[in-house]
């Protein structure tokens, strides 16, 4: 039998540090509607929920709250690259530098293995039955996470491993080749997941030979001469190496946030895994596109992170998204802002942040 063998032999919890597991709800927007925290009106209609949070607090008001009930999980951690990610602010006429997320560990893959195994634990509690984890990383930990997964959910739990090729990416790589695809492992919590058959649009149609069953048995077809049958066919089944490329500067969809994945990349995901009224959860949401493309495609979703930078600009993109739902008369679930208050938060909210207008880039 293999097992995990950690350097630092202490168990490794999941749970929260806090007593109360309750969050404050600091901002409800009902199509494109905003309410503040004063006069909130709570109803027993389903909320789309942006959390303000450490995603392992978040975890554990689903354990509590949604056991069992989050049919598709998507994660996009800290890649273990050794690096902090910068991003140039602009205000009015003032301009300064912040983090948008760090991914520093002191070369302690431990430590890092240690934060990815506690939220994995929580995650697979919280999955429906017909549930998948999408678990996105690349070089820099990839085959240590597939153990990971592996002992979490299971060996035979393993679905895919999807390639993301991103063609337009440069890399300057002098003494390897250049690097250019990330991965993306599947598992799901029991064989009854939902998994959705894509047909993808071929470079140029394809003649090919026209199949049929004889007797339990794929035979090739036959004209009544005994000539085989050949069809012309201008899509294919979408396989395990997807072709999409990365976000650039000048995609409408740019937010300026460093690690920002496509929007069809998600788009993909989602119709792949799940279907319309699903839960969709990301506990790394970054600029929010997991939110958006589940708003968009008529999935209600968790997404959480702990950077007030991340919580502006997946703000920003559903206010918008929510205004054009409402301008062609589509119904949509509210989406509501929660957080843990403390003195820092509190400086954050009464500055008006959230409602400026701020120019966001990824430092170079």
């Amino acid at each position: 039998m293999v097992k995990l063998v950690w350097n630092k032999p202490e168990k490794i919890s999941s749970k929260s540090n806090r007593e109360d597991l309750n969050f404050e709800l600091i901002e409800r927007t009902e199509n494109s509607k905003i309410n503040r925290k004063e006069g909130l009106n709570r109803s027993s209609q389903w909320a789309n929920k942006l959390f303000w949070s450490d995603n392992i607090d978040v975890l554990n008001w689903c354990l509590k709250n949604l056991k069992k009930k989050i049919d598709l999980v998507y994660i996009d951690p800290p890649f273990f690259s050794g690096t902090n990610y910068e991003i140039e602010i602009s205000h009015e006429d003032e301009n300064f530098d912040s983090i948008a997320y760090r991914d520093r560990w002191g070369n302690n893959l431990d430590s890092y293995l240690h934060m990815l195994f506690a939220r994995l634990k929580l995650i697979k509690k919280v999955l429906s039955e017909k549930g998948l984890i999408f678990f996105h990383c690349d070089w820099h930990a990839s085959h240590y996470i597939r153990v990971l997964l592996d002992n979490i959910f299971g060996r035979n739990n393993f679905v895919n491993n999807i390639v993301w090729y991103y063609y337009n990416k440069y890399s300057a790589g002098k003494s390897n080749l250049p690097r250019a695809h990330d991965d993306i492992f599947i598992y799901s919590k029991s064989k009854n997941y939902t998994f959705n058959e894509i047909r993808i649009p071929r470079d140029k149609p394809r003649k090919q030979l026209k199949r049929v069953m004889v007797n339990g048995v794929l035979k090739n077809a036959k004209d009544e001469n005994g000539n085989v049958i050949y069809r012309i066919v201008n899509d294919k089944k979408l396989d395990d190496v997807w072709r999409i490329p990365c976000m650039q500067p000048a995609s409408k969809q740019w937010t300026g946030f460093p690690t920002q994945k496509h929007h069809k990349l998600l788009e993909r995901i989602l119709e792949l895994g799940s279907i319309e009224g699903d839960l969709i959860a990301d506990f790394f949401c970054g600029s929010g596109t997991s939110a958006y493309m589940a708003e968009k495609m008529g999935r209600r979703w968790i997404v959480s992170d702990i950077s007030k930078y991340s919580i502006y600009l997946t703000r920003q993109r559903l206010l918008a998204l929510k205004e054009k739902q409402r301008e062609s008369a589509l119904n949509s679930y509210p989406f509501e802002i929660l957080t843990h208050m403390n003195e820092d938060k509190q400086q954050v909210m009464d500055s008006g942040f959230f409602a400026k207008e701020l120019t966001i880039k990824r430092k170079k």
